[in-house]
């Protein structure tokens, strides 16, 4: 009973933090990637493209990688290279180079999904599974709604540099997190 509460746990602690860094980026990115560097409509769209194909091509390898090396080092490794990123958007000086971070990103986004899928199902048991997806799942939405609602109240009082640093640190309390589980 103490583990399987000790797996929710961890599971709840995992969703709310892996959907903050996420929810809080989704609603103000496009604002931020048209006021940064007056780019088009075009412009955010193909960086989404870009992301999603990227993350696509790279979630099977991931996949084989979080068998082969452990799906703890690898969702780590994930969230601490988006964590990178998100700390990337402060810095990036051109359009040209926020490419670049998507494309990183889209990586990032790879290593974390099956690696984070794959965990939840570990700590399910085999007839739990489905509850843990579904329990994971719902809070990610919720806490991804409301990170973005927040995300709007943050840029408007401290603008887009505190929130790249604020999603940074959850992404890498993510993967710190589940290291520290883990042992």
């Amino acid at each position: 009973m103490l583990e399987s509460s000790r797996a929710l746990m961890l599971a709840l602690a995992l969703s709310t933090l892996y959907s903050l860094g996420v929810g809080l980026l989704g609603p103000i990115y496009p604002i931020f990637v048209i006021n940064r560097f007056s780019a088009t409509i075009v412009d955010v769209g193909l960086l989404y493209a870009l992301f999603c194909g990227v993350a696509a091509i790279f979630k099977m390898v991931a996949g084989k990688l979080a068998d082969t090396y452990g799906k703890e080092r690898v969702f780590s490794a994930g969230v601490l290279m988006g964590a990178l990123c998100s700390l990337g958007y402060i810095y990036v000086p051109n359009i040209t180079s926020l490419y670049l971070i998507e494309f990183l990103f889209g990586i990032s986004y790879a290593l974390q999904r099956p690696s984070i899928l794959a965990l939840m199902v570990d700590l399910g048991q085999q007839k739990k599974s489905g509850t843990i997806l579904g329990m994971f799942e719902s809070i990610y939405d919720v806490t991804e709604a409301v990170a973005a609602l927040l995300s709007t109240v943050i840029i408007t009082r401290v603008g887009f540099e505190t929130l790249f640093f604020i999603c940074s640190g959850c992404q890498a309390t993510t993967g710190i997190f589940v290291l520290k589980y883990k042992r």
